[in-house]
């Protein structure tokens, strides 16, 4: 029986998530059938230290490189740009699912793996809980979720008024909760810090950006922890309903933006697109990774 073809992987982004995964690929991937075709990098120069045939110098060239997945670890901004374009040409992990709190790129996206055939990917990251969370909501039993992150204050991106926040906490010294509300307006304000929150809008989509309550505090307590708090709720009956919390550390190095634990979980993530294992909400073509 012939062997089936190698899956050929393009990375978007060479931080410390895209380089995890670009070593990955170049040490484990062959025998499991994943090749490392490109790394692209919104700052070219970052990419020096790969071999000239490994970096994409632009986007534009995407179509000519035969790539059957693409794997977004930069921001949530390229796939606002460029999301579209590579689903025409390829399946599409999305490791900023932050972008899809905008409902314009949300739709152009989905738009977009329809037309091309190809399928849009969430990965779990550190989201625990993942697989049960998505099960309640198919079944209509999921009343509320409550995604709690607790950071270093210097391991917050923060744009707009948040920043101010940020720096408000930096100063004091003391835990400081940032914002509690709607995950859907924090996303822009927070978009490579909340991409946990988003998993979990992506996961339930009955309750979706705007009916996930997202908590975001800055703690000088925790400098080298990511702390993700995960409260369900399900429909009950006089006041009487299931209730889990799961608490997750995640040890991180000072003022990292990701934890060293979510890097295995994007590797396990990426190992289970198809021809391996997925799960696919066939309405939509999307699905989430590694459950």
């Amino acid at each position: 029986m012939e062997a089936p073809r190698s899956r050929r992987v393009g990375i978007l982004g060479y931080g410390q998530l895209g380089q995890f995964l670009a070593q990955q690929l170049l040490a484990r991937g062959p025998p499991l059938g994943l090749t490392l075709a490109w790394v692209w990098a919104r700052d070219g120069a970052s990419l020096g230290g790969l071999p000239p045939a490994l970096r994409l110098p632009d986007l534009g060239l995407l179509p000519s490189t035969g790539v059957d997945l693409v794997v977004e670890v930069a921001h949530p901004c390229v796939a606002q740009e460029h999301g579209e374009d590579i689903l025409g040409h390829a399946d599409f992990m999305l490791g900023s699912p932050t972008a899809l709190a905008d409902p314009e790129t949300e739709r152009r996206l989905r738009e977009a793996a329809t037309r091309g055939g190809h399928t849009l990917y969430i990965p779990r990251g550190a989201l625990w809980g993942c697989g049960d969370i998505a099960r309640m909501d198919q079944e209509g039993t999921l009343a509320a979720l409550k995604v709690t992150m607790t950071k270093s204050p210097q391991s917050f991106r923060a744009q707009g008024w948040l920043r101010e926040r940020v720096a408000a906490a930096v100063a004091s010294g003391t835990r400081t909760v940032l914002y509690e509300g709607p995950l859907r307006p924090l996303c822009p304000l927070a978009p490579n810090n909340v991409n946990t929150m988003a998993a979990a809008a992506v996961a339930a989509p009955g309750l979706g950006f705007d009916g996930v309550t997202a908590c975001l505090v800055a703690d000088p307590s925790v400098p080298d922890w990511h702390v993700v708090e995960v409260e369900v709720t399900s429909v009950g009956d006089k006041g009487r309903c299931l209730s889990v919390t799961s608490i997750r550390r995640n040890p991180a190095g000072p003022a990292a933006v990701t934890g060293s634990a979510t890097l295995g979980s994007f590797w396990s993530s990426l190992q289970v697109t198809p021809p391996f294992l997925s799960w696919l909400r066939p309405w939509d073509r999307s699905g989430f990774l590694g459950l």
